[in-house]
Order: C-alpha cells, then structure tokens, then sequence
C-alpha cells in the first residue's frame, strides 16, 4: 500500500509542470487570438468613416462620401447617444462631422444613415435599396416579423400589402367605419367634459387611448367595450397593448452587440417578450375562434378585418399564426401610436394660439353646430387644402414628439356644447 501511495503522488509531482505549461500555452494562445481580433477591429474602426459598422466602405462608395463620427470600436456612438435628448445629440454629431445633408455612424454593429433634407429622406424611406431595414429582437420575438410594418421584402411582404390594399384598408370600407369613429368620438368628448366639471383639468392621453382602442376593436376584432364599466378583456387587450410599447420602445444592447444577449440582458427583455407572447396568442386566437362561428363568406363594406381575413381564399389565404402577427400588429399601431399623436398634435397648437386661433374660427363657420364627417376634413376645409400657403408644423411637432415628456394636461371650455382643449 506504501509502494502503491508513492508511486501516486510522484506521478503527480512529474505530471504537474506538464499540465502547468499546457494550461499557459492555451492561455497564451487565446490571448493571441483576442489581440489579433482586438486588432483588426481597432483598425476597421480607425480607417472606417461613421464607424467599425461601416468597415466595407459603403458609404464612400458614392460620388460624395457620407461623413460621419467614428465613436469607439465596437461600440460606435452608443454611449454618445445613450444621455439627452437624442435629436440635439445628433445635431451635435453632425455638426461636429460637417455632415448637413446625410450622416453615417454606427450603433455597435449597426450601420445607421440619418438625413435632414426631406428629399433625400423620401428617397430613403421609398427606396427598395432600404426595404429590409433590422428588425429588433423585441420585434422579432413580438411576431411582427410576419407583419405588415416589419416582414422582409419579399413574396410574404408584398401578399400582405394587396390585402390590406384590396380587402383591409378599401376606401369602401373605412368610410363604412365611420359611424362607430363618431360614436368613439363622442364619447371621449363626453369623458373629457366629465372630467373638466370634476376636477378643472384634463389629462387627455387616457381618453385618447381609450377612443383609439375602442375605434381598433370595432376595425379589426368588430366588439367595442363600454370603458366605464369592468371588461376583463378590455383591460387584458390594454395591458398587452402598453406591456408590447414598454418592451419594443426599450433599450436593448444586444439589438446593437447580438453577441451580448448570451450573457447580459439588463431590461429582462427576452423574459418579457417570452411572457407577452402567450397572452396575445392566447387572446387573439380567442377572437378568431369566435369568427369562425359566424358565416364569413358573406361579407359586407363595413365587416371587421378578422372576417375579411378569414374570407379569403387560394394565394390570399393566411395561415392561423400569420393572421395573429397581422391583427395584433393593426391593434398594437392603432392603439397609442394614434393617441401620441393626436396628444402631439393638440400640444403643438396649445404653444401655437395663432394656428389654434384659425383653426377655431374655420371649425365655427364650416361646422358651426352640425355633425363633421371625414369627407368634411378633406374636402371642405380650406386650412387643409389650402396648397399655396401650406402650414409647416414639422418643426414644432418633432421638437414635441422628442423633448415632451409628460402626458399634456389641458383645460377643456365648452364652445358650443363640444369641450375645446386649451393648453
């Protein structure tokens, strides 16, 4: 047994300088591997203009080059924009970059182009060449990969807009909507002045969404709800609805460094996503089970779009969970981005009282006491359609729609029974 323990332990004694040195040639040759990586990367970056995203040089390619700022290997300008208000840091990078018509840097390993001249920002956003633009995990994970918004240029992509073009989103059929616009009109009127009498504010951003998500529901799933009262569906369709904007509008280092996912998700945003899911399947599928109950071969100019989906045939017909990605996608865009921007516009004329002013006197003399329709918005007013001297409110409203913060808070005044906003 003595013999046998020696034996042992001088094996090990003879084998350990051995294992030593193998675990400092692998050491050492990772290390060479990393600073031969570390410096390729800081040489793409210090030869690349706007940024290790724009190592292959495309945007030099042109007959002019599109300047931009570097930032920081691998990262770009991530932590440049990741304090203040992004649209007066990106004044500033520009500036800095002399860069007044286009600009190029990079978000980690994301190339970004930014313009402040419209045509050339028209071009962008019509060009084929910027059709499959990246799409965030969060999207991703959300199913609007199989939208309308976010699905890859191609056969998929354009089948979807011949049915919203032909079938979902007719002339037709809108103005067939257009009574329940009126009813979901009227009442958040009816809420605003409820609120103005009881408490001399209103905070306009809930009845805005209330409105919107009532109008999408009729659209899309054909069922209102009376908000005043409990509805378990509405709340839940409300909380998917604010939980997809917090998840999608977050921040999200591995949508720039995908390698970070693997290891780093600070904002739990995978774990939120997962979760979310499930529950819009879930409540989506419902609806449509609920559909299918009902005879869709018959269809009218004002059936909602789940019948209109269901009613279609051969190369048109969807599959079950395209249909689901394509109806959660019209409820989740219809629902707050409609009420921000209705929000943004009535700010823009609370600071603007001239705008607010004409608009007042145009609503008292076309309008007066009567019922507006929509085809009295297009073709009646001459605010609208007045081509000559159009009004420019881009300026006011994209400062708004960057550095406004907290939901608006107006004073609602009767004006011939129907409450006006006043800031």
């Amino acid at each position: 047994m003595e013999l046998t323990s020696s034996m042992d332990w001088s094996w090990y004694l003879f084998a350990l300088p051995a294992v030593v040195e193998s675990q400092n040639l692998l050491c050492l040759v990772f290390f060479s591997i990393l600073m031969v990586l570390f410096s390729v990367a800081f040489l793409a970056w210090a030869f690349s203009t706007g940024g290790f995203a724009w190592k292959d040089g495309r945007n030099q390619m042109g007959q002019v080059p599109i300047p931009g700022p570097r930032g920081l290997p691998l990262f770009g300008s991530l932590f440049t924009l990741s304090h203040g208000l992004a649209h007066r840091t990106l004044a500033r990078m520009a500036s800095s970059s002399r860069a007044t018509q286009l600009m190029a840097f990079s978000l980690g390993s994301t190339p970004v182009v930014i313009s402040s001249d419209p045509i050339i920002a028209r071009e962008i956003l019509t060009s084929p060449h910027f059709a499959n633009r990246p799409i965030k995990q969060s999207a991703k994970t959300l199913m609007f990969s199989r939208a309308i918004g976010f699905a890859p240029n191609g056969t998929y992509w354009r089948l979807l807009r011949r049915i919203a073009s032909a079938h979902l989103f007719a002339s037709k059929r809108i103005a067939a909507h257009e009574a329940g616009r009126q009813l979901d009109c009227a009442a958040m009127l009816h809420a605003i002045a409820n609120e103005q009498s009881l408490h001399g504010t209103v905070s306009l951003r809930k009845h805005l969404q209330a409105a919107a998500l009532n109008n999408i529901m009729g659209t899309v799933f054909g069922k209102r709800y009376n908000l005043t009262c409990k509805n378990d569906e509405a709340t839940e369709l409300h909380e998917i609805v604010r939980e997809g904007f917090e998840v999608l509008g977050a921040f999200n280092w591995s949508d720039y460094l995908p390698w970070l996912s693997y290891f780093y998700d600070p904002f739990h945003i995978n774990e939120r996503c997962s979760g979310l899911v499930p529950r819009v399947r879930k409540l989506v599928k419902k609806i449509i089970d609920e559909h299918r109950h009902v005879d869709s071969s018959r269809l009218s100019d004002n059936s909602d779009f789940v019948h209109v989906l269901l009613s279609l045939e051969g190369d048109e017909k969807l599959e079950e969970d395209d249909m689901v990605a394509v109806l959660w996608e019209m409820v989740f865009r219809g629902t707050d981005t409609t009420a921000l921007l209705t929000e943004w516009v009535m700010a823009e004329l609370v600071v603007n009282y001239d705008a607010q002013n004409k608009l007042h006197h145009e609503l008292d003399f076309l309008v007066g006491n009567k019922n507006v329709t929509d085809a009295d918005l297009v073709h009646q007013f001459k605010w609208v359609q007045d081509k000559a001297n159009p009004v420019d409110l881009t300026h006011e409203i994209l400062k708004l729609s960057c550095e406004m913060k907290n939901p608006l808070l107006a004073v609602a005044v009767p004006r011939n029974g129907v409450p006006v906003i006043y800031g």
